[in-house]
């Protein structure tokens, strides 16, 4: 649930052609945003004209010099959006478009009077660094929503983003393409080849593609444009020139295999007598990806037994709530182009921005089960086999845009030796099936969207899994209205769900931390023991002006509480109301001071649908870019507290008080070769101790062209002064246990790439973890809605904390000197390394070769006591486990 609605500095800049760059991103690099011009109204020498290469095609070296290229005209005429919007740009930018039946070339001429100056950073593919760049877009669906956007630096470095719905953006997309770079005395070329196979269009006799190009010169955070998106409009992709001359192109059949075969081998910590881990582990495995053409703008993604090996490892963390946490998809299938298959349903930023309809992470899960080990050994699996995915998507040209993705998991059996030798198997993860649908139509050019989205879920349960849900569905509409010049949007969507199981599987769907109907002060919802389905509905909908400096939005989003979609999506809680509003001002002309700044106003409420106030609150917030491109934010929020119904996991809801928490920071120069980010922030709840406060600086350092080394530590404290522990019956009545807890975290991130080439990468990552819990406290709720926070819990005295020599805790409610309450050892020290070293060599355009090493190595100690200079020697004592991988693959096109 949304307790806070914050525009962050994030906000204020995003990538014309990709996304924000995580905290530097109101330094806006490549500047999007938005006036209220209309893609019907532009003017009429927004076009440029593509010419047939003749004779052949050009060798794509970066030199322009094939004789072809003079039969091409010449584009100029750039307009400055950064820094002096409107201006002509400072340097000449010459570009050229040819094409063959196979492929579109641009040729883009970037003179520059200081070429010593001209920066070329030297990373991996898809990295964006602080370099100059040429970039090209393609709108070939010409649908003024959608288009393929190309970059490449002066050292040959490429990127490629998918940007959808106008202007979002989806850099997990990867094309194959081919680019060439030079440098002289008079600046810098790129000459592109984009084969046909990669972008998507109608059959037609001759075409008419939307089109863009841009360049950036980093030396002067210059951005300019063939044709300028200014920086307070409302659109992106449907303000963009055209591209004209395309005659006799077809769309090419579009079949692309890419077969792998991986080794890898394991050594992990041994456990003595266990006959299913001896400490060492070996497989090999084969498989392919399919990418097929069905029509001209359909498109079919085929993955035959999925390897996810090379993917990176989670992060460390402890989650203390009674949610899940969310963790971020890696798995490529599952990254490449699947914006079709979002659908958000919460809005905010930070956790609230990942809830959503379709969790990809749902799929290949670890089983949900553990086997009995009978007194013996189980075995453990981490993973559900993924059996086979296919998505099919695609955008037709009459507005229509379709997906489809489907997936088949296996069932999972873990091997059993109980204590007398005896072995057997148990199922621990039923075979699974998992549907996403996507059905949208664009209407006045892409102005008006409505649609519909749908998941479907469904086990193929055995005995002994009866307590999981058997199916769960959902089916939303959506739509997106922008009128008023597109400077306004109206939005929303509603989506019912539905899920059916055993009585044991939703009577627990009831009972769950998501909506807990057994809480005894629950008088609009109880648990029915004997259902077997349970449907519920949630909705959202949203007004705003979005062009100009001043934006406002206001909206709604409630979810029943039967609502649930943590069987394909992901989503912590349901029951509740909320109505919110945003006012924002924003300063783009730069001045003597500052280059850009905004501000913003958010406010917010809440209820259940008993009617009672759950949360309530608001903040202001700015982020700023000064002349000398540092760059800050500050906020302060103002929470008014309000009913919370899940702090004790079940039991009565409890009257949390109102807080005040506040952020800021700073980051330096992005350009220079050194640079630096400081950020920090503090809650401190009224009427008790509970606060929290923590930094994080970060520190960015390019010796060379070649080389980025990075560090980002970070430390957090806090203290809960109701934590929950325990529920148990005491002398007939039920008593809840909280505990006064503080928690202190320190993590570390350190990075190393090393860029040989633009395709030969070594990157290093290590990542130190420690967090620690200790109680120093013990209460009992007593009268969860009392007036004052003191009268709604008594704290144990000294003697009613029972301790043994192990540092088990027992309490003791009625003061017989018995323990009543035992809370086993509440106090912890979690400490924990993942390192891993990938080497990355793309052999020939869409073909690697990884070369993977990981190690992890952790360890749970019972002294919760902050004690930082022990964490390097239990790192080193800790047994390591590590992984070698080795892949490859080989991307063929027929």
């Amino acid at each position: 649930m949304v307790s806070s609605i914050v525009v962050a500095a994030a906000a204020a800049s995003v990538a014309l052609f990709g996304s924000v760059r995580g905290s530097e991103a109101s330094q806006a690099q490549l500047a999007a945003g938005a006036p209220a011009a209309r893609s019907d109204s532009l003017p009429r020498d927004a076009a440029a004209t593509a010419v047939r290469a003749r004779p052949g095609a050009p060798h794509v070296d970066g030199r322009l010099d094939d004789p072809m290229w003079a039969l091409a005209p010449v584009m100029t005429d750039f307009v400055q959006r950064e820094p002096n919007e409107g201006q002509p740009a400072t340097q000449r930018t010459e570009v050229r478009v040819l094409y063959t039946d196979d492929a579109i070339y641009v040729g883009v001429r970037a003179f520059d009077s200081e070429p010593h100056g001209i920066v070329g950073q030297l990373t991996r593919r898809d990295q964006d660094s602080p370099s100059d760049w040429i970039a090209i877009g393609f709108d070939s669906y010409h649908d003024r929503r959608t288009a393929f956007t190309f970059f490449v630096n002066p050292a040959g470095v490429k990127r490629d983003v998918y940007l959808f719905n106008d202007t979002d953006s989806d850099d997990s997309w990867d094309a194959v393409w081919d680019v060439g770079t030079t440098r002289d005395a008079e600046g810098w070329t790129a000459e592109f080849r984009i084969p046909f196979s990669q972008l998507r269009f109608a059959r037609s006799d001759s075409h008419t593609f939307g089109f863009q190009v841009q360049r950036k010169i980093n030396r002067t955070n210059e951005l300019s444009m063939w044709r300028l998106v200014p920086r307070n409009a409302a659109g992106q992709v449907s303000l963009w020139g055209e591209l004209t001359g395309l005659e006799g192109v077809r769309p090419p059949r579009r079949l692309e295999i890419l077969p792998y075969s991986v080794a890898w081998g394991e050594r992990a910590r041994p456990q003595p007598a266990n006959p299913f881990n001896d400490g060492r582990e070996m497989s090999a495995s084969a498989g392919a990806d399919i990418k097929y053409g069905v029509t001209s703008n359909l498109t079919l993604d085929v993955t035959i037994n999925p390897d996810f090996g090379q993917v990176d490892a989670d992060p460390a963390y402890v989650n203390l709530s009674a949610f899940e946490q969310f963790l971020p998809e890696r798995r490529p299938f599952f990254t490449e182009g699947v914006n079709i298959f979002r659908f958000p349903i919460l809005l905010g930023d930070g956790d609230g921005a990942n809830e959503q309809l379709f969790y990809s992470r749902r799929v290949g899960r670890g089983p949900h089960g553990d086997a009995d080990p009978r007194g013996g050994y189980a075995e453990r699996i981490s993973n559900t086999t993924i059996l086979g995915a296919a998505k099919l998507s695609g955008h037709t040209p009459g507005g229509w845009t379709i997906g489809l993705l489907g997936a088949l998991t296996a069932e999972e059996e873990a091997r059993i030796q109980d204590s007398l030798g005896q072995r057997s198997q148990e199922i621990v993860e039923p075979r699974t099936t998992y549907l996403v649908g996507r059905l949208a139509h664009d209407y006045r050019r892409g102005r008006t969207v409505i649609g519909l989205f749908s998941t479907a879920m469904r086990r193929r349960l055995t005995p002994g899994m009866e307590w999981l849900r058997s199916d769960a569905y959902t089916l939303g509409l959506d739509f997106n209205h922008r009128f008023l010049g597109d400077g306004y949007r109206l939005r929303g969507w509603v989506v019912g769900s539905h899920v059916r199981g055993s009585t044991d599987a939703i009577t627990g769907t009831q009972r769950s931390s998501a909506r807990l109907f057994q809480r005894p002060d629950n008088d609009y919802r109880d648990v029915d023991s004997a259902a077997t389905s349970l449907t519920g509905f949630a909705a959202q909908a949203s007004l705003g002006k979005e062009s100009g400096n001043w934006r406002w939005s206001t909206g709604f989003d409630t979810r029943s509480p039967e609502f649930e979609v943590n069987d394909m999506g992901f989503m912590r809680q349901a029951d509740y109301l909320q109505q919110f509003g945003w006012l924002s001002h924003r300063w783009l002309r730069p001045g003597r001071v500052f280059r850009r700044a905004q501000i913003n106003l958010n406010q917010w409420m809440g209820w259940n649908y008993g009617g009672e106030r759950i949360f309530a609150g608001g903040n202001v917030n700015a982020n700023w870019q000064f002349a000398n491109y540092w760059g800050g934010n500050v906020g302060v929020n103002r929470n008014l507290g309000g009913l919370n119904v899940s702090e004790m996991r079940g039991g009565p809801a409890i009257t949390s008080p109102g807080a005040i928490n506040g952020w800021g920071g700073f980051w330096s120069d992005f350009r220079k070769p050194l640079q630096g980010e400081l950020f920090g922030w503090f809650w401190d709840q009224e009427e008790n101790d509970s606060r929290s406060w923590g930094f994080s600086p970060s520190l960015t350092w390019r010796p060379s062209g070649r080389v980025e080394l990075s560090a980002s530590p970070s430390y957090d404290f806090s203290h809960d002064d109701w934590k929950y522990l325990a529920t148990a019956t005491v002398a007939g009545a039920t008593q809840y246990v909280l505990g006064e807890m503080n928690q202190s975290t320190v993590a570390m991130g350190f990075r190393a790439n090393f860029t040989f080439r633009p395709t030969l990468t070594l990157q290093v990552y290590a990542a130190p973890f420690y967090s620690t819990v200790e109680y120093v406290g013990f209460k009992r709720l007593t009268n969860p809605r009392a007036a004052r926070y003191a009268d709604r819990f008594q704290r144990f005295g000294a003697q009613q904390v029972l301790r043994d020599a192990d540092g088990n805790v027992a309490i003791d409610v009625d003061g017989d000197a018995a323990g009543d309450v035992d809370l086993g050892h509440p106090d912890f020290a979690y400490t924990s390394l993942r390192s891993n070293v990938v080497l990355r060599w793309e052999y020939r355009p869409g073909s690697t070769i990884f070369v993977v090493w990981q190690q992890g190595r952790e360890a749970i100690g019972s002294d919760g006591r902050f004690r930082l200079r022990d964490v390097g020697s239990t790192i080193v004592d800790a047994r390591p486990d590590n992984v070698l991988l080795v892949k490859f693959n080989y991307w063929l096109s027929l």
